[in-house]
């Protein structure tokens, strides 16, 4: 009884190893270094969440299957290049296919085809399977998000090479292959392109397989072509000085004008009277020649400030009041003479009449106290230091 039961759990689980072609234990778990690499991917930004690269729920598959921080992939390089379909990818294989399409895809499409790449047709990210989806085959990197199968690339002005038809096609999408997958090899531990086995004879299979050994793969052994030189349209011919052109010798003299006559395009110009049309107005007093004698008064500079320095301009009028006089500057009061009334002050009683004043019959007024002069004599001024 106990054997049947055994035998009844065991044989789904078999059947499900064998439908999906790997050869792992069910029971195994990912390796420590996949979930450390993961965490320092993200502490280092190396991929962050947007619009095109979605986190998902953590993937926990069967046997070592799975990611702890899967993203949804849609675009890479913030957007600029689509991923169709979308990928589920680990952080780390984010990060380097940034890399790899920066530093060496967008380079590569410019120098063969003069057009950016927009857009990457993938045909195989996440899977929980076997290397190359044979029976009894060690477990893929596809089974931990850490690899990527590219199977074409469409450019800016829509065009869009397969690797399976421009592999051994015209030079512009070989070469641009060629420097894509030999690229690849610097930036991926495993690079796979057509060459390398009859799995890989449609699509170009990088990923971050960490083994043992510092050894590297890469099939087939890159070979990457010269790309064609730039295109350059040779500049059109300069128009020389005067308006000679290139067919013209460089003697030849200019074609003479009639004096008098209007070039056409020139700005007309309208002369005094008395003066021939063309000709320059003559100045009102010529230079004179060498070894002539200069007129009297020639060349010699108007002389300013000869005159005398007149009286200064009048100072402010006065103001209302009749008896205040405006002083010169620099008046200074005696202690024995009385300063004039000020425009507030009040004359003598009895001087106004209050019909005309308004003021008040039968008040007294009283005079503010006049100020006094300070007994201690002032400094004198000193020429040029005021």
């Amino acid at each position: 009884m106990t054997r049947g039961v055994f035998r009844y759990l065991v044989a789904p689980l078999v059947c499900v190893g064998l439908l999906s072609g790997c050869r792992f234990d069910l029971f195994d778990r990912r390796e420590p270094w996949r979930a450390e690499a993961e965490e320092k991917c993200i502490a280092e930004k190396g991929a962050v969440a947007s619009p095109f690269l979605e986190p998902m729920s953590a993937i926990d598959g069967a046997g070592a299957c799975g990611m702890d921080h899967p993203f949804r992939v849609s675009g890479l390089e913030d957007g600029a290049v689509s991923v169709e379909p979308k990928a589920t990818l680990a952080c780390p294989m984010i990060r380097d296919l940034n890399l790899w399409l920066a530093e060496v895809v967008q380079p590569a499409a410019v120098a063969w085809l003069g057009q950016p790449v927009v857009g990457i047709r993938q045909m195989s990210s996440y899977s929980c399977r076997g290397m190359n989806g044979q029976v009894g085959a060690k477990i893929s990197e596809h089974a931990f998000g850490n690899a990527l199968d590219v199977g074409a690339f469409v450019f800016a002005d829509g065009r869009e090479i397969t690797v399976r038809n421009g592999w051994k096609g015209p030079q512009e999408a070989r070469g641009f292959l060629l420097q894509v997958q030999a690229g690849a090899c610097e930036v991926f531990t495993t690079v796979l392109a057509p060459g390398s086995n009859v799995f890989h004879y449609d699509h170009i299979h990088v990923d971050l397989m960490r083994r043992n050994n510092p050894r590297l793969i890469c099939k087939p052994a890159p070979r990457p072509m010269a790309p064609p030189p730039l295109m350059v349209s040779a500049p059109q011919p300069a128009v020389q000085f005067g308006g000679r052109s290139e067919g013209q010798p460089l003697g030849a003299p200019a074609p003479q004008v009639p004096q008098g006559a209007r070039i056409p395009g020139e700005p007309m110009s309208i002369a005094p009277p008395g003066q021939p049309l063309g000709q320059p107005p003559l100045p009102d007093h010529a230079p004179p020649g060498y070894g002539q004698s200069q007129p009297a008064g020639y060349g010699r500079a108007p002389a300013y400030g000869q005159q005398p320095y007149g009286a200064p301009p009048p100072g402010y009028p006065p103001s209302g009041d009749p008896v205040q006089r405006v002083q010169p500057p620099g008046t200074i009061y005696q202690p024995n003479s009385l300063r004039p009334p000020g425009p507030m002050s009040y004359g003598p009683a009895g001087a106004g009449d209050p019909q005309v004043t308004g003021s008040v019959a039968n008040r007294k007024y009283y005079s503010p106290t006049l100020p006094q002069a300070s007994p201690i004599p002032l400094p004198q001024a000193r020429p040029g230091e005021d």
